[in-house]
């Protein structure tokens, strides 16, 4: 990274190495170290039509940069990443080098760790949705979620880059006296399964120690994507889990079925394990999702509570 800094005899200039970014090549950069699927901002647009030696592709390019509602027009119907901008305005030649400063860094995703420690002591799991869309309306180029095919993509023994963030304010309870209601319906069921690894490691080899009551509430569209079908059902059977409901959402000849509906139905059975036994209640999964469940669960304790 060239930087300049401002002193009694002037600039000074040096070459510096990136906080981030190793030296490497320009594939390696693009390959690893930086974001062309996200589509392109209006300034990245501005510069793109700088390079441009046809008129018509500068032109068109600089009505995107400046003119916000064509921008936002294209790019929640195309979705460009940068190979699809570079190939529909084919006179863009910015110069690699410079190209590369204008892009991000890619940010690192995160999943939920779906594995007890206690249980794999050398091993971390996860729970990890392929993506795959297309664009314009379902009939655009497909496009491929960036992680989640990069880890679907890897071979044994391939190293996979990654660092471990802590989430203090989503952890198990310590209070085994108190019921657990898990909601996590599609891979938001990633830190439960987690949670039932722990609580069977505890039933099993700490004899002297307890578990909590567990309900665990699942959704997904049919039932060949129950995940951790099997599993669930020995922490049934071994008492981990006390209860397991199922939410399909577009499974054939069964009424369409969400998380939160299931919850409405127990509510009596939820609002005394919440009002009189103080459960805790984790919810995992999209923000659409745990919205409904929260507007469930405060309409099914009014509902009780005003009895």
């Amino acid at each position: 990274v060239l930087k300049e800094k401002q002193t009694q005899n002037g600039v000074y200039k040096s070459w510096e190495p990136h906080e981030r970014l190793p030296v490497c090549s320009h594939r390696t950069l693009l390959t690893r170290f930086m974001d062309i699927t996200t589509p392109p901002t209006r300034q990245l647009l501005t510069y793109l039509a700088s390079c441009c030696s046809d008129k018509a592709d500068e032109e068109r390019l600089l009505m995107l940069a400046n003119e916000s509602s064509v921008y936002e027009d294209w790019r929640y119907w195309k979705l460009p990443h940068l190979l699809e901008v570079l190939e529909e305005f084919p006179s863009c030649r910015p110069p690699a080098a410079v190209f590369v400063a204008q892009l991000n860094a890619l940010q690192p995703r995160f999943y939920s760790i779906s594995s007890s420690p206690r249980k794999y002591s050398k091993e971390i799991h996860l729970t990890v949705a392929i993506v795959t869309y297309r664009a314009e309306d379902g009939e655009g180029a497909e496009h491929y979620g960036v992680c989640s095919n990069y880890l679907a993509n890897l071979q044994p023994d391939d190293k996979i880059f990654l660092f471990v963030r802590s989430a203090p304010s989503f952890h198990m309870s310590k209070d085994p006296t108190r019921p657990v209601i898990l909601i996590g319906p599609g891979t938001g069921i990633a830190p439960f399964r987690s949670f039932w690894q722990e609580w069977d490691h505890i039933k099993s080899e700490m004899v002297d120690c307890k578990i909590p009551k567990v309900w665990l509430f699942f959704g997904c569209r049919t039932k060949n994507v129950d995940l951790y079908r099997d599993e669930k059902e020995e922490m049934l059977q071994k008492g981990v889990l006390d209860r397991v409901f199922l939410a399909l959402s577009r499974e054939e000849n069964i009424p369409k079925t969400y998380v939160q509906d299931l919850a409405l139905k127990e509510a009596d059975s939820i609002s005394e394990l919440i009002l009189q036994e103080k459960a805790h209640i984790y919810v995992c999964g999209d923000v659409t999702m745990a919205e409904h469940v929260y507007q469930t669960l405060r309409k099914i304790l009014a509902t009780h509570e005003n009895r």
